[in-house]
């Protein structure tokens, strides 16, 4: 689908769908293109997969010889996934918790998502130069979590900028030295050798298009959501919503960093979008009609966790009390869900008091 017919089609959105102000917003940001300056990126020389494949790369060997990296899988025409494993970060498989998507267009490539580590970073670019010879123009960092920003070093090592919410920027610089630290001791020195938090070469604001490759990709940003800054790129060509940690599949999300109501209304945002195809950065791909099951999963919790406090269970009662039996077969139920339900208990009861 060209990206103006993409423009006629959410213009037509019923109200209905339009109900929060981020739908709205993102209404007034089909009005222009902005295009970034491109910066030049380059793919990974040809030379260098040869020294890689002679072993000659001792510690990406290391690194890495305990899986075998994802192979690229095609999701639509030029959108391309690499499928992590949704965990929490192992040493099996050098940490590679996240998806990581790219785009193909006729001028070059843009990156979703960077990975753990520069050596993954460098893995991905890699990844790219299997499927095309076009130059990476662009890396986008959706949300500000260590699955997904430690890889940009090695785009910037190679001239490729980076780009990331302002607000899910200043969260990474302030955090993101001690997730470094945590995550040498997990990993080893030899899996994070390289890596280092980054300031990104382009910062948006809000939703917006970019157009560095010949293919135009929105950018949507929700005023709230999965994290601070969070946000999703969505191709047009083929509806195709990559939503970094925005929307998951049969997957508990984690509720760390935001709350299921403001982000029951990005998810409305991201429908709003009509989009086909869904890339998360966690779980398994599939397809946008099941933003809807993420949805549920918030107004389940919230309504299990309301009558527990109502019925005056406490805090320290909440785990044994605030199963939801229905969503037990989803991937992180048991590493997510009790934390998820305590972070809304909080909020209700802050809520109570200050009411």
């Amino acid at each position: 689908m060209h990206w103006e017919a993409f423009k006629v089609m959410l213009q037509r959105t019923s109200a209905t769908d339009a109900e929060t102000g981020d739908v709205r917003a993102l209404r007034a940001c089909i009005g222009f293109v902005n295009a970034p300056s491109r910066a030049a990126g380059t793919w990974l020389p040809r030379w260098v997969r040869r020294i890689i494949a002679c072993g000659c790369a001792g510690t990406i060997s290391m690194a890495l010889a305990s899986a075998a990296a994802p192979v690229p899988q095609l999701v639509a025409p030029g959108v391309y996934l690499l499928m992590g494993h949704d965990q929490a970060t192992a040493t099996s498989d050098a940490g590679r918790a996240a998806n990581i998507a790219f785009v193909v267009g006729p001028r070059g490539v843009v990156v979703v998502d960077t990975g753990i580590s520069f050596l993954q970073g460098e893995e991905i670019i890699h990844a790219v130069a299997s499927v095309t010879r076009r130059p990476i123009r662009l890396a986008v960092m959706t949300h500000p979590s260590q699955e997904v920003v430690f890889g940009a070093a090695a785009f910037q090592a190679r001239g490729i900028p980076v780009l990331m919410h302002r607000t899910s920027a200043a969260l990474m610089a302030a955090r993101c030295e001690t997730c470094l630290r945590r995550l040498t001791d997990t990993l080893g020195a030899a899996a994070m050798r390289g890596t280092r938090v980054v300031s990104p070469d382009q910062v948006v604001d809000g939703s917006q298009w970019i157009d560095p490759i010949g293919r135009p990709l929105l950018l949507i940003a929700p005023s709230h959501g999965s994290a601070p800054g969070a946000l999703a790129v969505l191709d047009p060509t083929t509806r195709t919503l990559i939503a970094g940690s925005l929307a998951s599949i049969d997957s508990v999300p984690d509720m760390r960093d935001a709350d299921g109501k403001s982000w029951r209304g990005a998810l409305a945002m991201l429908e709003a979008t009509r989009c086909v195809h869904l890339v998360p950065a966690y779980g398994k791909a599939g397809s946008c009609a099941q933003i809807a099951g993420l949805d549920g999963y918030f107004a389940a919790l919230d309504r299990r966790v309301r009558e527990l406090l109502d019925s005056g269970i406490g805090l320290a009662e909440l785990p044994a009390r605030c199963e939801l039996p229905e969503f037990a077969g989803w991937n992180r139920y048991g590493e997510l869900h009790v934390q998820n339900a305590n972070h809304v208990y909080l909020r209700m009861e802050r809520a109570s008091f200050e009411n």
